[in-house]
């Protein structure tokens, strides 16, 4: 009886395509049961129902982190998309960054979403909100607009008074944190920096 013996090439080809796919499905498994009609995420989230097109994405990121490979990934309103790159980084992302378009989506994330996954996966991860510079006031800019004194609209004499004195008891100067000053007042330009106007750019 005769049988034909592949090259040793051929044979470590297929051990590493083996390989290869059970990294990429490593969590398949994981991902059916965290985002299933049983799973954790269900009395974290009210309302919360399995959707196959979550499960999916949850499951294409997931490949990606274990690949350590690149994806690119686009769907619709209504697929849970957040949820979906959540889970597996939390679980098996290690450093993961999250970039957001808007604020309030940041804020979204940073304070109902990521809080709700850990939770709800007793995911012990860490998280911090990382903000450009024009979100803080800067000391340099805010005394030289105070001693300026050239204001021209009584709201933004109203809101330096407020801005100064928000600055003697918070600890972090994001601007976030003052309510009492529209975001998008205008003085803020004048009491932050940017990366043309930092002293220490």
């Amino acid at each position: 009886m005769t049988a034909d013996i592949p090259a040793s090439s051929e044979v470590s080809a297929a051990v590493g395509a083996v390989a290869a796919v059970s990294v990429n499905n490593a969590h398949d498994a994981d991902i059916d049961r965290l985002f299933g009609s049983g799973g954790p995420l269900g009395p974290a989230v009210g309302g919360y129902r399995p959707r196959q097109s979550q499960t999916e994405m949850a499951k294409a990121v997931a490949r990606a982190i274990a690949g350590q490979t690149t994806l690119m990934a686009e769907a619709g309103t209504g697929t849970g998309k957040t949820f979906a790159y959540l889970v597996p980084a939390l679980l098996w992302g290690g450093k993961v960054i999250v970039s957001t378009g808007t604020k309030n989506l940041q804020d979204q994330l940073y304070l109902r979403d990521i809080p709700t996954v850990r939770q709800a996966l007793g995911a012990p991860v860490s998280v911090a909100l990382l903000k450009g510079r024009a979100n803080y006031v800067c000391h340099y800019h805010l005394e030289r607009t105070l001693q300026n004194g050239r204001l021209t609209s009584r709201d933004d004499v109203g809101y330096l008074r407020e801005i100064a004195r928000f600055t003697k008891t918070t600890m972090s100067g994001d601007k976030a944190e003052l309510s009492k000053v529209p975001e998008n007042a205008l003085i803020w330009n004048l009491v932050t920096s940017t990366r043309d106007t930092c002293l220490g750019a």
